[in-house]
């Protein structure tokens, strides 16, 4: 799956719950109330689901080694208290 797939998968999401959140609103409009509650839940869900989505990248993280480059000739600035 490339960064483009995961984009569209977004986005089509992203779609589904404004287009269902625009059927809520109209059946709440025509007096259609469960329904409309129904649908809103539907919504909810999609809402949950894009908050837990996480994009895939194609390179996984490599993580790397941490090496120290401070040396005597070159340490670590400091700022000493006086106290």
């Amino acid at each position: 799956m490339t960064d483009r797939h995961t984009l569209i998968a977004f986005s089509t999401l992203l779609a589904a719950i404004c287009y269902l959140a625009t059927i809520a609103a109209v059946l709440a409009y025509v007096g259609r109330y469960a329904e409309a509650l129904g649908f809103g839940g539907l919504t909810t869900g999609l809402v949950g689901v894009l908050g837990t989505f996480k994009p895939r990248t194609t390179t996984p993280d490599q993580p790397q080694a941490v090496t120290v480059t401070n040396t005597d000739q070159n340490p670590v600035q400091t700022q000493e208290r006086g106290y």
